[in-house]
C-alpha cells in the first residue's frame, strides 16, 4: 500500500559522493505523490549544483540562512512547520554531529533545531569513519533525542575500498518512509521480542555461545513498534544498533532472557527469536580452566526452555510466537518444538552458509495449528513485514 501519496516531506541533502543519489529519491517520492521540499547545504553544492535539484523539482530550492527573499518570512520556521517528516539523506558525519549537539549555524542545522516533526537521518561515509567511536556516539544521541537512524549498507564505496557506510537503497528509504506514514493498526497492543545468542559463562573468559546476529529479531522489533505496538526488545550481545522507538533490555544467558521476559509480562504478544543454548554450565568455574583440567568434575545441564515457559505461564500473551533452528529434517523437527513449546505459531528457519544466522537472508516455514506453508526466500526485513501483517490479521480477528 502507498501511505506517501500527499504527504509533505523535506528532503535535506548533505555534502557526501552520496549526493546524487537523492535525486533518484525525489523522483521515486514524487512518483509516489508526495510533495517534496528540499534543502540542500554549501557542501552539498559542490557534489550536485542547486538547478539541478531545482529542475527535478519544478521550484526553488533553499540553501542559504541569510538569503533575504527566503528569511524575511522566517523561511527557516516555515520550512520546519510545513514538512510532515524530515529526512536527511545523505546524511554526513559532519551533519550527523551538528545536530546531535544542537548546533544550528545553517539554514538545514536550524530546521532540525526548529522542528518538532518526526525526522529520518540515512548516514553515508567511509567505514572507518562510520565505526568511529565519535560517530557512533552521535548516532546514540540522536536516537536517544528520537531521530530514525535509517543504517548504512556494506558494499563498494566511493573511497575504492568494501564496507559499512554506504546509503541505504533508495528503494528502502522510500520503504521506510511509506511504513512510517502507515496506519498504527497495532496501537495500545504491548509486544516483547528476543534477539540474539545467550552466552553461558563456564569460566571468567569462556563462555558457551552461537553465531546468531540478532538481526532477525531486530527487524522484527522494528517493524512492530512502525505498526504502533509498544515494543521491548530484550537483546543478547549483538553488533547491531537497536531500532529507534523500542525498549532495548541487554542480557547475557538464558536465565536473563526468562526472567526479563516474565518481569515484562502482561504482554499481548510474545515472539522468541533469540538462539538461547540448550545447555549451560552447573557450577561456574571462579578462575581460567587450564589446559591440563580434568573435566571430571566439569558438567553440562540443560537450560530452562525459556518459550515454552512463558507459553504455559499464567500470564500468558495472546499470541506467543517462537523461532526454531535446523540444520537438518527442518519441518519435522519444527513440528515436534511447536507442540513441545505450545506456542502458537513456529517459524521454522534453515541455517546454512547462504541462509540465518549469518546472512541478511532467511528461508523459513510457518507452522500454526492445522497449516503449514513455505514462504519464499527473502530478506530478514521482509520476514519481518510479512509476519507482523499477519499479527495484525490475528488482533483484528482476536476476541476476548
Amino acid at each position: 500500500m502507498n501511505f506517501l501519496k500527499d504527504k509533505k516531506i523535506l528532503l535535506i541533502v548533505t555534502g557526501g559522493i552520496a549526493c546524487y543519489k537523492a535525486l533518484d529519491l525525489i523522483r521515486r517520492l514524487q512518483d509516489k505523490g508526495s510533495h517534496v521540499e528540499c534543502v540542500l547545504t554549501s557542501n552539498a553544492q559542490e557534489f550536485v549544483k542547486v538547478i539541478t535539484f531545482e529542475s527535478l523539482l519544478a521550484k526553488k530550492v533553499k540553501s542559504n540562512l541569510f538569503t533575504l527573499d527566503q528569511e524575511k518570512n522566517m523561511n527557516h520556521i516555515k520550512l520546519a512547520n510545513d514538512a510532515e517528516i524530515i529526512l536527511v539523506a545523505p546524511c554526513t558525519a559532519n551533519f550527523i554531529s551538528k545536530i546531535s549537539n544542537g548546533v544550528a549555524d545553517d539554514l538545514a542545522t536550524n530546521v532540525m533545531l526548529a522542528s518538532n516533526k518526526p525526522k529520518l537521518v540515512a548516514p553515508a561515509m567511509n567505514t572507518n569513519m562510520w565505526k568511529n567511536k565519535a560517530v557512533q556516539n552521535n548516532i546514540k544521541n540522536l536516537k536517544k533525542l528520537g531521530v530514525t537512524v535509517l543504517l548504512p549498507q556494506s558494499g563498494k564505496l566511493a573511497c575504492r575500498t568494501e564496507g559499512k557506510g554506504k546509503l541505504m537503497d533508495v528503494d528502502l528509504i522510500v520503504d521506510n518512509l511509506n511504513f512510517f506514514f502507515s496506519e498504527k493498526k497495532l496501537h495500545g497492543i504491548n509486544a516483547i521480542v528476543t534477539a540474539g545468542p545467550s552466552i553461558e559463562r563456564i569460566d571468567p573468559i569462556r563462555f558457551i555461545g552461537n553465531f546468531s546476529s540478532g538481526l532477525q529479531g531486530y527487524e522484527i522489533a522494528e517493524t512492530l513498534s512502525f505498526f504502533g505496538a509498544k515494543t521491548v526488545l530484550i537483546s543478547g550481545p549483538t553488533k547491531i544498533s537497536p531500532p529507534s522507538n523500542v525498549e532495548l533490555i541487554s542480557v547475557e544467558s538464558g536465565d536473563d532472557f526468562l526472567k526479563k521476559s516474565i518481569d515484562k509480562l502482561p504482554a499481548d504478544i510474545y515472539i522468541s527469536v533469540a538462539a538461547i543454548s540448550d545447555w549451560k554450565a552447573r557450577n561456574i568455574s571462579k578462575n581460567k580452566l587450564k589446559k591440563k583440567t580434568t573435566f571430571t568434575n566439569f558438567h553440562l545441564e540443560q537450560s530452562k526452555d525459556v518459550l515454552r515457559s512463558i507459553s504455559t505461564h499464567k500470564k500468558r500473551p495472546k499470541l506467543v510466537i517462537g523461532f526454531s533452528a535446523e540444520t537438518e529434517n527442518l519441518l519435522e523437527n519444527s513440528k515436534k518444538k511447536f507442540q513441545i513449546k505450545q506456542c502458537d505459531w513456529m517459524i521454522a528457519n534453515k541455517i546454512t552458509k547462504k541462509y540465518g544466522f549469518e546472512s541478511n537472508k532467511n528461508k523459513v516455514i510457518f507452522i500454526e495449528k492445522n497449516n503449514v506453508k513455505e514462504w519464499k526466500i527473502m530478506t530478514k526485513k521482509l520476514v519481518a513485514r510479512k509476519l507482523v501483517k499477519k499479527i495484525v490479521s490475528f488482533f483484528k480477528n482476536y476476541k476476548l
